[in-house]
């Protein structure tokens, strides 16, 4: 490993604050590759790493525990409980970012004060996102979501990425999750299928596809179940279903934000990852391997596997 710099966290006093990532990143190209998969994982858990263990790190990473040790000394730290006890003042330090950021936009141009308020717009759809959780709804649909034999998802227009991203994701939790194009202009797979055992997800945002609208129906007449994640422009989808999941998207940008729509839809893989639970791993597992055969991904500590 590359020699620690002397500019190390301890210089200055216990409570200096440190920046791990800049630490990590700085030292990436020079490091063993046991050595990455530490810094791997690291980074890619920075927020939770000061309540890691040096076992539960070095299990993580698929590395010994004396390899972590030795890395962490080689950082400038004396063990790994310097390195979190010095991490968590950094952290801490960090939740008063965002108030940082917002005074910041206040000493710009007059753009910025629009990019002000779009910042706290978006915030706060996030923060509506997470509260939609809560609901009993909510509860209902991750249910139906993780016991449907499989679910069909769809989008339209600028909403097909967010849906083709849902679906793809929500593969790793759980088999039989099938995005579909119509290609065939008929919704021909999800017509044909057994609306006992089968679901669909509809992704749309304003303004709505007419498709969209009418599959909708049609999935009604059907029987099927349906969950529509949309945006609070209109409450339409309540017409075709009551597992409907509104974000707000409005903020004062060329165009409407997707942000609160994408954490809806990634809150909702997580509840029926949680919902399923060593189900949900094994399905991992088993996309992690054909993902290894494939060589899809470069590597890291990502493709080792969800808690």
């Amino acid at each position: 490993m590359a020699k620690a710099h002397k500019d190390k966290a301890s210089v200055g006093g216990e409570d200096q604050k440190i920046d791990l990532e800049a630490m990590l990143r700085a030292r990436m190209t020079d490091l063993s590759p046991s050595e990455q998969s530490v810094a791997g994982y690291m980074l890619d858990n920075i927020q939770m790493l000061p309540f890691e263990t040096g076992a539960s790190v070095a299990q993580a990473a698929g590395v010994s525990e004396m390899t972590v040790t030795r890395f962490v000394r080689g950082l400038g730290f004396d063990n790994l409980r310097d390195l979190k006890k010095r991490l968590r003042v950094s952290i801490a330090e960090r939740e008063n970012d965002v108030d940082d950021y917002m005074a910041r936009f206040q000493t710009r141009d007059d753009r910025s004060v629009a990019l002000q308020e779009s910042l706290k717009l978006d915030l706060e759809a996030v923060v509506k996102a997470y509260e939609l959780t809560a609901s009993e709804a909510w509860s209902e649909a991750a249910a139906e979501l993780a016991g449907a034999r499989t679910v069909y998802v769809v989008g339209f227009q600028a909403s097909k990425g967010l849906a083709l991203d849902f679906a793809s994701r929500l593969l790793w939790a759980r088999p039989n999750v099938i995005f579909v194009e119509n290609s065939s202009g008929t919704f021909g797979e999800i017509i044909a299928a057994d609306p006992r055992d089968s679901l669909v997800v509809l992704v749309d945002t304003a303004a709505y596809a007419v498709r969209g609208v009418k599959l909708a129906g049609r999935l009604k007449d059907l029987g099927m179940p349906l969950i529509i994640v949309t945006d609070k422009f209109s409450h339409w989808a309540f017409s075709y279903t009551r597992f409907v999941f509104e974000a707000h998207t409005h903020v004062r940008t060329f165009w409407d934000s997707t942000a609160g729509i994408s954490v809806v839809l990634n809150l909702m893989i997580d509840a029926v990852a949680t919902r399923l639970g060593p189900k949900a791993r094994e399905n991992f597992s088993k996309m992690s391997d054909m993902a290894s055969l494939l060589g899809e991904f470069v590597g890291g500590s990502y493709l080792r596997g969800k808690d």
